[in-house]
């Protein structure tokens, strides 16, 4: 086999955890001796590509400009419709731009995380992976998307997501679709999380495959004492985040990309350790007693698979599913930001951090889920997957 072209093609989502998974890839793939680009919608996202090497083109964007996401999104449905995909005209602006990149790329595989209007340009035109955790990989045969949680009803409505795609696809001149989860389908698909961290693990066809790790996870040292906090600018800037977290005082590091200077300098006051670029995690994890995140499926996974026990701070739906996940499996304990009741409280997150049974239950599913990892790495397993679809 020749060398082929690969796009990675990420749309929707914001953080680092979509561009760090598709960097690994394309990197396994480069290194194969295929051409890799990626395009996505959030070029302040692209730094891990960037860094790889990797040509990065501008996606299109459908989200509404100003736009801000609603924390408790009933269904997956909920979510696509305030990401601008009720609007036909936005989705069609969408498709012409991905099948310009797409002319332009001239890709033979498409490898796509959370990017249903790529998904949808890109049939027929090359080879489709889905890969993804598992709330931004719904089945592709679902003809209707469940509900998530119970704090609010669902407000968008599958029929109405399934028409405006179909209306859009007929003003490209493409083919419909017939249910919602085909804005999710592929000629294969890989989830990348843990089955523990997977909202649709009773739909599946093909159980989760585990997280995309580049190196071994260590279990944590029985001499951990520290707090680690990897959190979003946005939960920091907080105020009572912000006086939460002072008062861990000299237990806590951070990294929090993007921080304010006058942030980073309030914590750094308090005693806290800020850090200004990203940490290996699986080196910090393993001096660390508590993490600290706010329901991340990536970071959920690397502290599942390292043996540390979790306090999350949910903003989010996908977040709340994560958080919620890891609490009932006795590892974490999940607080939900998006509730107006809630105030953040230093003295539970210390109790937390000194649960001795939380401790020891967190080592016991640590040994398991690196079981699960060093039995068939995912990331070898998918690039092996993507290789034979590149071979097809």
């Amino acid at each position: 086999m020749g060398s082929r072209r690969v796009l990675l093609a990420w749309e929707l989502g914001v953080g680092y955890g979509h561009s760090v998974k598709l960097a690994r890839i394309g990197s396994r793939l480069a290194a194969a001796g295929h051409e890799v680009v990626a395009a996505c919608s959030r070029p302040y996202f692209a730094t891990p590509m960037v860094k790889s090497g990797f040509p990065v083109l501008e996606a299109p964007e459908t989200t509404p400009a100003g736009h801000r996401m609603r924390p408790a999104s009933a269904t997956l449905t909920d979510s696509l419709a305030q990401a601008g995909l009720l609007d036909d005209r936005a989705m069609g602006r969408a498709l012409a731009g991905w099948r310009a990149i797409l002319d332009q790329v001239r890709p033979d595989l498409v490898i796509l995380d959370y990017a249903p209007m790529a998904t949808l340009a890109a049939r027929g035109r090359a080879r489709m992976i889905q890969s993804g955790v598992g709330f931004c990989q719904p089945p592709q045969h679902l003809t209707a998307f469940p509900l998530l949680h119970t704090f609010m009803p669902p407000e968008a409505r599958d029929e109405d997501l399934l028409a405006a795609a179909n209306r859009a696809l007929a003003a490209e001149g493409l083919d419909p679709i017939d249910r919602v989860g085909a804005l999710f389908q592929g000629d294969d698909v890989f989830v990348t999380t843990f089955q523990l961290l997977d909202p649709y693990a009773d739909l599946r066809v093909r159980p989760a495959e585990g997280p995309l790790v580049i190196e071994p996870m260590r279990e944590r040292r029985n001499d951990a004492a520290g707090i680690f906090a990897y959190l979003h600018v946005d939960v920091v800037s907080r105020p009572d985040v912000l006086a939460a977290l002072r008062v861990l005082g000299p237990m806590l590091e951070i990294y929090a990309p993007g921080i304010p200077p006058e942030i980073a300098g309030a914590l750094r006051l308090a005693g806290a350790r800020v850090h200004g670029e990203p940490q290996r995690l699986s080196a910090v994890l393993e001096r660390t007693r508590l993490v600290l995140h706010q329901g991340s499926a990536g970071v959920a996974a690397d502290a599942l698979a390292a043996g540390v026990p979790q306090y999350t701070l949910c903003q989010h739906v996908e977040h709340y599913l994560n958080g919620e996940a890891v609490a009932a499996a006795g590892v974490a304990r999940n607080r939900l930001l998006f509730d107006p009741g809630y105030m953040p409280d230093p003295t539970d997150i210390l109790a937390f951090a000194e649960d001795e049974d939380a401790a020891h239950v967190a080592l016991a599913a640590g040994r398991m889920h690196r079981a699960i990892l060093e039995e068939r790495p995912p990331l070898d397993h998918l690039v092996e997957r993507c290789l034979a679809l590149l071979a097809a």
